[in-house]
Order: structure tokens, then C-alpha cells, then sequence
């Protein structure tokens, strides 16, 4: 490649600096003897030789076949002799479709100018535009100072707000690519066939960047099985593999790989890192902490996972692998000047490192093309949305109020959730409290969830919240299956039957994100029970019980939805990622004080009814609320439900620990002393000095944390 070549190349990168990058069709077609694209792991069905978009583009196995019979030959024929290199390059998680070919189109000149023959798999993933979706699309910053405490809620809402279950869907998709039907097996046995009838013709090596570790992972033991008989180099750039993955599918065939180097950042740089613009830590410790189904998972980008690894240690330290910390002065093959986890592809000196290795030439050629990142893998979110409160001391009321009548399905519709939900606008609203309704279309479980966790994360101390929920409830099976006598209680969003369910668990992850210091009164009119049908009450009006049973097909669904069951199409995948992650590292958390004030429409074995569209607890208890709010304790105010409810068929029930229960209706108050740190212990209050400061942090971790519903809304 001449200067005039490469220079072309720094200024495609920098054109390429915002999300959204188009190629021409060209373009896209010059890149067909380079890409292979795969959704769900698998080849496309129809051909696309002149793709116009790179949404278009599908690879077929004529293409892959025309790489061995047409392409590879003639490049090879070009370079004059010798063996010639072939690079498996997988990019991360965390680009779009789009942005892996804007990586494909920069990198493949690049390799060839250098004498090495490219193969991109673009794996249909877009994990980065996900993730911002899922939990941090309304910050383009935080508030320094607290950043372990901010970051270990992060955390906890990282998990509940689906990113445990894009980064499953993630994996899965990498292990269906290598499984029978996969597309790079597919790839892989045509490669080993070829290699057969050409030795010594080309050397094989993988590159995987975050992400991309976890695809090679799979693919690389499935090559050497068809017959590849050596993989020369495999290099990760900030390998998100999991350790066991990592020990399971590729340290037993360390005898097939020449040498297996790691690039990651040094445990300060990975500390010192961002991800979605608000975590204080890098994506690695995000996987670790939140992606991952236990807690502190190992990854093998992580020097803390390295070097807790003896096993993996060994061979890192031995004669076929290598660990290169980054960023360092180290000339090639081992420098480095990464400084984040998404920055590795990008960095001209790890780059040219891993050419060298391949090439064994002692510089490029042609060097790695250097500019602005071609990709952002945080798209924009926009400005941090202000508190709706100054930072001053709390005082405020906040509810959210729910209501459910139009389900999916005719069979499971209400008549009389919304009318609760607005009675109870009526009457907070009265109350003098800002509340939000949800109704029908909008409350599904990502909409129920972001819009608490948005209250939640918004309150200081001296606030009180109400959260007030009518619609069906249901008892959702063990997700394993292995107990099918476990069952958890749970109330249904309006897409409960896609999978969707709230768990009681759910809810108390977000309960224990409550301030001290903040009292929040929750009122469910809906049942636990399943398999009620409709009732003729004393008065001959017929009623509706508030229930649903799941059926099988439902229950497979939320199998699915928490990952204990595989997607259509993604067993054999399922089957693989379960077999390689073998530790159990989880550590528990312990659970928060408890906080809330639970008023329920039944007992957990009983039906919650609606009459004449209202709900029997509703029509009953609401009215109460103005002449009791703060005169009388939550406790009182239950003893008046009990008394005048007619329990002919449901029974109320209350939960609150002691202080709660002698605390007032929905006041902030509790007894006239400050809430302790924990409800259920009758600690020494705080110092005022230390009480501030801490009500303070809350603020601020409130005011930085508050958004995140904000995108499930939108």
C-alpha cells in the first residue's frame, strides 16, 4: 500500500466517527470475499451479490465457497510465493451491524496491504446500543465522589433492567454460530477441507476483540476438530470471556495453538475506565458484576481474574501464551497504548503487535491506519434529565399509580383496573401528591420497572412514595424446572404472557434501593392465585377474580425470559454456553432494611376481586385515605380496613416491620425520631454531622441515578 492508500484509510476512519456510518454499495460488495455476516449464528437463505445497505447484506455458503475456489487463490497468487496468513477476526459485542463493517472495510485493506488475507464475522449483536437502552441512555455524566457506592447501584439496576439478559442472548448467539447449524462451522470445515488439498498454502489465526473471545471461544475448538491443523496466534484485546469459558473450550487445545497472547488494560486503567457513560469501571467489571449470572464472575480480561487463576497463570506465563498489560512503552510485538476497553481495535501500536505476530515481519508494512474511534459504542443519550426537586432537604410526595384492563389476550381482560388507577390519582392527587398513571399499553414490565425505579432513585430523605398497582396476579413456576413445587409470587404486566412477569423478588430488589430515611406505601389490588373463574357475589352481581394461570406455553416463555430455558432454535447453543461456565462464584448480597409498607387486596392463597368495574379492595380502601393520612398509624389504618371490609371471599393483608407499622400513613414521619439505618434494629442514631453527610449522598447518588427508566418509558 502507497501513502496516498493509507491516507485514504486515516480519512474513512475519522468520516466514520459517529454511529450510523453507511458504505456504498461498492463498497459493500468489494468486502464480500471478507465478511461473513451471521444472524443468530446462521448463514442467510437468499443471496445478496450487489447489497446495497449493510442490513442487506447475507452471506450464503456460495460465498463461502467462492472465497476457496476464486478469492483466497487469487490473493495468494498475488503475494508470490510463500505461506500466506489467514486472519478469523471477531469484532465485540458492543457495535452494531453497521459499525462491523465500517471495522471490516477499514481493516481489510489494511491486512492485505500487509500481505494477510481477511475474514470478518459480522455477528448481528449491537450489545452497546442495547445496554444504553437498558440502562444508561439518559446520562452523559455523573457526580464524582461516591463513585463505588453509585457504581455498586449501577450494578443492581444493570441486572433487574435487563442487562443479564442481553449479554445471555449475546453468548448464545456466538455458541450458535460454531454449533451444527452454525454459520462459522459452516466456514470452519470448508476452511479445514481446503487446507487438505492445499498444505502449506496458509497459516491460520484468530483475533477476538471483548466480546469476540467469547465467539472464537466457541469457534476455534470446532476448527481444529474438522480438521484445521493449527491455529498459529490467537490474540484477545480485552477478552470478555468468561475464565471457566476460557478453560473449558480453549486450554485443551493449547497443543493446537502456537501462541495465545492477551491485550488487556492494567487493573488501574480498568478502574479508571467509564461504560455507558455513568459506570465508574470499565464494561469487564460490568459483565462481572451484572451481565453474568453470578455476581464477581471471572473474566479473563480482568488482571484481578488473571491473577487469581493459578491454572491460568501457568500457561499464560509459560512458552505458549502471553499477557500484555496495557498502556506500556514496549516496542512490538508487545506494545500497547489501549487506555479503554472499547479503544483496542482502534490503537495503532496493539494493532501493529498483533500483525507481527502473525506475519513474524519485525514492523508492518503498512502501519495500523490511526484517527478518531470509527465507532462509539455509547451512542448518545443526550442531557442527564434534571431532579424534579432542587437538592435541598425532601418533603416531597411522589405515587405512581397502575392499572391494567387491556391485556393481549380477550380472556384476561378487566373492566375496572384503570377506574382503580385513576380513583387513586383522585385521591393522592388530593393528597397532595405528584402522580404518575400508567395504563394498559404503556405498563409492561420494563415500563412497570423503569417507572419505580425512577421514583426509587429520584427521592431524599423526608420523601414519601405511594406505588399503587390493579390488575392480575399469578404464581410463576421455578424458572429451572427443577422444583416444581417452588413458586414465586408475581404480578403481571400488560406482555405478561410473552415471558414478561414482575417477580415479588423483582420488586425487592428495588425496595432495598430506597433511601433512608423514605417511607413508601404500596397498595396491590390483584391476586396471587391462579385457576378462579367468575363469581356471583351475595347481591347476584357477577365479579372478576384478578387472576391468571399461566399455561405451558407461557411458562416456557418466562423459562426463557430468565434464561433457565433456550430460544427457539438455540438449544444446542444453551447447551454449550452451560457446559463451559462450571464455577459458582456467586456472592450474595445481603438483603436491605426493609422499608416498604405492603397494603394487599387478599391473602397470597386467595382471589382478589373487581365488581360492577371497580376492584372490591379499591372502592373500599381509597376512599379512606383522605380522613386517615397522617392521624393515624399504618397499623390503624389497616385495623379500619379489617373492619368494615366485607371479607366474605378475600381477606386484606398488611406487611411492615415494627417502625413502619407504628409509622404514619403516608407521611414521612416515624414517631418523631429520624429512620434508623436499619428498620429492625434499635441502633443508636446517627450522629447530625454524619446523618447529613449521608442524606446528602443520597441526594446526589439519587440525582445521577434517577434516569434510567426514563428510556423504558421511551
Amino acid at each position: 500500500m502507497n501513502a496516498s492508500t493509507s491516507s485514504t484509510l486515516t480519512s474513512a476512519k475519522k468520516s466514520g466517527a459517529s454511529r450510523g456510518i453507511t458504505l456504498t454499495p461498492a463498497e459493500l460488495k468489494a468486502l464480500k470475499p471478507h465478511v461473513i455476516t451471521l444472524d443468530d449464528g446462521r448463514l442467510g437463505r437468499e443471496a445478496t451479490p450487489d447489497p446495497t445497505f449493510a442490513e442487506t447484506f447475507a452471506t450464503v455458503e456460495a460465498d463461502i465457497d467462492a472465497i476457496f475456489k476464486t478469492h483466497l487463490p487469487a490473493f495468494i497468487k498475488k503475494q508470490g510465493g510463500g505461506t500466506v496468513p489467514i486472519v478469523l477476526y471477531a469484532h465485540g459485542g458492543l457495535v452494531s451491524e453497521a459499525d462491523g463493517f465500517a471495522t471490516a472495510k477499514l481493516q481489510a485493506d489494511w491486512w492485505k496491504a500487509n500481505g494477510v488475507y481477511p475474514i470478518h464475522f459480522v455477528w448481528k449483536t449491537g450489545l452497546g446500543g442495547a445496554i444504553v437502552d437498558a440502562i444508561g441512555r439518559w446520562v452523559t455524566g455523573g457526580a464524582r465522589g461516591f463513585d463505588d457506592f453509585k457504581d455498586g447501584l449501577v450494578e443492581k439496576g444493570a441486572r433487574l433492567l435487563g442487562g443479564e439478559h442481553i449479554w445471555r442472548d449475546m453468548k448464545l448467539d456466538a455458541a450458535a454460530s460454531s454449533d451444527p447449524s452454525g454459520g462459522a462451522r459452516v466456514f470452519a470445515q470448508k476452511l479445514a477441507a481446503w487446507m487438505k488439498t492445499n498444505p502449506d498454502a496458509v497459516s491460520i489465526h484468530a483475533v477476538g476483540h471483548s466480546a469476540g473471545s467469547i465467539f472464537h471461544s466457541h469457534l476455534i475448538p470446532v476448527a481444529l476438530e474438522a480438521g484445521v491443523p493449527r491455529f498459529q496466534t490467537v490474540s484477545f484485546l480485552a477478552p470478555a470471556v468468561r475464565v471457566d469459558t476460557f478453560k473449558a473450550k480453549l486450554l485443551p487445545k493449547a497443543q493446537q495453538i502456537g501462541s495465545l497472547a492477551i491485550f488487556t488494560m492494567n487493573e488501574r486503567n480498568e478502574l479508571d475506565d467509564t461504560c455507558v457513560n455513568v459506570y465508574g469501571k470499565s464494561l469487564l467489571y460490568l459483565v462481572s458484576a451484572s451481565f453474568e449470572p453470578s455476581r464477581g464472575t471471572p473474566i479473563l480480561g480482568l488482571a484481578v481474574s488473571i491473577n487469581g487463576d493459578d491454572e491460568v497463570l501457568r500457561f499464560l506465563d509459560g512458552p505458549g501464551g502471553e499477557v500484555v498489560y496495557t498502556p506500556n512503552t514496549k516496542p512490538l510485538p508487545a506494545a500497547s497504548k489501549a487506555t479503554s476497553h472499547g479503544g483496542f481495535d482502534d490503537d495503532g501500536a496493539t494493532m501493529d503487535s498483533v500483525l507481527v505476530r502473525i506475519t513474524g515481519l519485525a514492523n508492518p508494512k503498512v502501519p495500523f491506519p490511526t484517527g478518531s474511534r470509527s465507532i462509539d459504542p455509547w451512542p448518545d443519550a443526550g442531557p442527564t434529565p434534571d431532579s424534579p426537586r432542587g437538592p435541598g432537604g425532601g418533603g416531597g410526595k411522589t405515587a405512581l399509580c397502575i392499572g391494567i384492563d387491556e391485556y393481549k389476550r380477550s380472556g384476561d381482560r378487566l373492566k375496572g383496573a384503570v377506574r382503580d388507577a385513576k380513583l387513586w390519582v383522585d385521591v393522592l392527587g388530593d393528597a397532595g401528591f405528584a402522580v404518575t398513571l400508567l395504563t394498559d399499553r404503556d405498563a409492561t414490565r420494563n415500563g412497570i420497572l423503569g417507572s419505580i425505579y425512577k421514583m426509587v432513585t429520584s427521592a431524599k430523605a423526608g420523601d414519601t412514595l405511594v406505588v399503587q398497582y390493579s390488575g392480575h396476579g399469578t404464581y410463576a413456576p421455578d424458572p429451572s424446572g427443577e422444583e416444581e413445587d417452588r413458586q414465586d409470587e408475581a404480578i403481571c404486566p400488560v406482555d405478561f404472557r410473552d415471558g414478561n412477569l414482575i417477580l415479588d423478588d423483582d420488586l425487592a430488589q428495588l425496595w432495598d434501593l430506597i433511601p433512608d430515611d423514605v417511607s413508601l406505601t404500596i397498595f396491590f389490588d390483584s391476586c396471587h392465585s391462579g385457576g378462579a373463574n367468575r363469581d356471583i357475589g351475595p347481591d347476584g352481581v357477577e365479579s372478576i377474580p384478578r387472576s391468571v394461570e399461566l399455561e405451558d406455553a407461557d411458562k416456557e416463555r418466562y423459562r426463557v425470559a430468565r434464561g433457565f430455558a433456550a430460544p427457539t432454535g438455540m438449544k444446542r447453543a444453551l447447551e454449550e454456553v452451560n457446559a463451559s461456565e462450571t464455577s459458582d462464584v456467586d456472592s450474595p448480597e445481603t438483603p436491605g432494611p426493609r422499608r416498604e409498607v405492603l397494603f394487599a387486596a387478599c391473602q397470597a392463597r386467595q382471589v382478589a376481586w373487581e365488581t360492577e368495574g371497580q376492584g372490591d379492595f379499591t372502592k373500599f380502601v381509597a376512599p379512606l385515605i383522605a380522613d386517615n393520612i397522617g392521624k393515624v398509624s399504618n397499623q390503624q389504618f389497616f385495623d379500619a380496613i379489617t373492619a368494615g371490609f366485607d371479607a366474605f371471599r378475600q381477606d386484606p393483608t398488611f406487611d411492615a416491620v415494627s417502625r413502619r407499622s407504628e409509622a404514619p400513613l403516608l407521611a414521612a414521619g416515624f414517631g418523631g425520631q429520624q429512620q434508623h439505618t436499619s428498620d429492625d434494629k434499635d441502633d443508636k442514631k446517627a450522629p447530625a454531622a454524619a446523618q447529613a453527610e449521608k442524606t446528602g449522598r443520597d441526594a446526589a447518588i439519587a440525582r445521577i441515578l434517577r434516569g434510567i427508566a426514563d428510556l423504558l418509558e421511551s
